[in-house]
């Protein structure tokens, strides 16, 4: 028998999730407004010497920062910050041309 779907609680901005938002854009800043995800997220745990578990929910949680803030909702409290400029399904993510011009908000 199948599991019933579970009810996902809408994603919300968070202090820690607005952090991870911002190393985000740091580092897309440092790689000129583009950079492949793994990529971003490789030098955040690098700079953060995390490895092994910890990288692995580091990496979770990094996700989800950028999906909060690249597909907010009206409800979340997130800025647009981020773009897939290649696409729903590509690994290339970008700094919103807004996100470009102003210094951040956290």
């Amino acid at each position: 028998m199948a599991s019933a779907p579970r009810n996902r609680r809408p994603a919300r901005l968070t202090p820690v999730k607005a952090r991870l938002a911002a190393e985000i854009r740091q580092q897309l800043l440092d790689q000129g407004g583009a950079a492949h995800r793994d990529v971003v997220i490789g030098r955040i745990l690098q700079r953060r010497g995390l490895n092994g578990l910890a990288a692995d929910r580091a990496r979770r949680a990094l996700l989800s920062a950028f999906e909060l803030h690249a597909h907010p909702t009206p409800d979340s409290g997130a800025p647009h910050l981020f773009d897939l400029p290649f696409g729903p399904d590509s690994h290339r993510w970008a700094l919103d041309e807004a996100a470009r011009r102003t210094p951040p908000a956290f």
